[in-house]
């Protein structure tokens, strides 16, 4: 008999504050949350009590500054409650978060870098004829950095650069799509982000009206099942990549103000659909089994960015340790040499300029 507000890490931002502003209105009879991790990142919630459906991410503790960082949502200074309280779900979780919540913050030591396109650019004029993905691999190889600093995973831009390799470029412009904030983790957005490349390749704008055929847009409606509604999340992205593509290439992708009109009405389906979000789950378990409970798929939901933190975790410890990264890059640097004609000799003078450009 319980209708919670609902948060995830893939609504739209409207729709996350309609939520929060939703569960913190003491006039409204909703007075639970349930949510992700996404809670912990710039939301002011009156909370006064979390409770953690578990005390582990894949098999491992949640690390203390996770833990902390939602823990530390219950009880703020200028809400409605200034004490609050931590606890589990289950009783057998109760010591567990104890102990993580007890224990010491480690402090920040290091600090991620990515390739510029000033550095990327320096290895494309020694390398005319390598690919965009050999230039990432090259430069994760060859770049020695202090104990300061780590290289950040070029896992996104690679995604990215291998969809579009085939298609023509000026280098400037790979870049920037390469690093376009888009998650291609399904075929729509994986397909649409392509096509969008190749149009832009052509030569042709990007209009609203190519945008709305390309996305099907007359028959996108209410989602009625999870199915229908993650199909409305990823067509959001789409449209929120254009609008990024936009500050960048306003020439190409004239149609801001439009776009960003389609994405507020999407902001407002979506509003709808996660306040009936008990109908749709109830929909989609009718349709499929697999989906199971509300709290199960917001978990599936926030998989993606904790692989991508874990995955970035692992990276930090393997550059730390010089005896195997020396081995692992010896590995990538023969690959990428054999596959660039690089010699030796000039793989010196492109490590000496890029010193010097230091």
């Amino acid at each position: 008999g319980v209708k919670p507000a609902v948060i995830y890490g893939d609504l739209p931002p409207g729709t996350k504050l309609a939520q929060a502003a939703k569960f913190n209105d003491p006039d409204d009879p909703c007075n639970v949350l349930v949510a992700t991790d996404a809670i912990g990142m710039g939301l002011n919630l009156n909370i006064r009590r979390i409770i953690f459906s578990g005390c582990t991410r894949q098999g491992e503790l949640l690390p203390n500054y996770s833990a902390l960082q939602i823990a530390g949502r219950a009880g703020r200074y200028g809400t409605s409650y200034a004490d609050g309280i931590a606890t589990t779900l289950r009783n057998e979780d109760i010591g567990t978060l104890r102990d993580i919540l007890s224990q010491p913050v480690e402090p920040i030591e290091t600090v991620g870098i990515a390739p510029t396109f000033e550095q990327i650019e320096t290895f494309s004029f020694h390398l005319p004829q390598a690919s965009f993905v050999h230039l990432l691999d090259l430069f994760v190889s060859v770049c020695s950095i202090s104990d300061q600093f780590f290289i950040c995973t070029v896992e996104q831009m690679r995604t990215l650069a291998d969809l579009i390799d085939y298609i023509p470029l000026p280098l400037k412009v790979r870049y920037t799509f390469c690093i376009s904030p888009i998650n291609v983790d399904s075929k729509l957005t994986a397909a649409a982000f392509v096509k969008m490349v190749r149009r832009f390749s052509s030569g042709q704008c990007l209009t609203y009206d190519w945008m709305m055929d390309m996305l099907n847009w007359e028959s996108i409606g209410q989602p009625e099942n999870l199915q229908q509604l993650e199909h409305l999340e990823k067509v959001y992205e789409v449209l929120d990549l254009y609008l990024w593509l936009s500050l960048r290439f306003p020439d190409m992708l004239p149609d801001e103000l439009a776009i960003r009109d389609a994405c507020k009405q999407l902001d407002a389906m979506l509003q709808v659909s996660v306040e009936n979000i008990l109908e749709i789950l109830e929909n989609s378990a009718m349709g499929d089994a697999r989906k199971g409970s509300l709290l199960k798929k917001m978990r599936e939901r926030a998989q993606t960015q904790r692989e991508k933190e874990e995955y970035e975790a692992q990276k930090k410890k393997e550059l730390k340790m010089p005896d195997k990264r020396k081995g692992m890059k010896k590995s990538v640097l023969q690959s990428v040499l054999s596959q660039t004609g690089l010699t030796a000799e000039e793989l010196e003078q492109l490590k000496k300029e890029l010193n010097e450009e230091k």
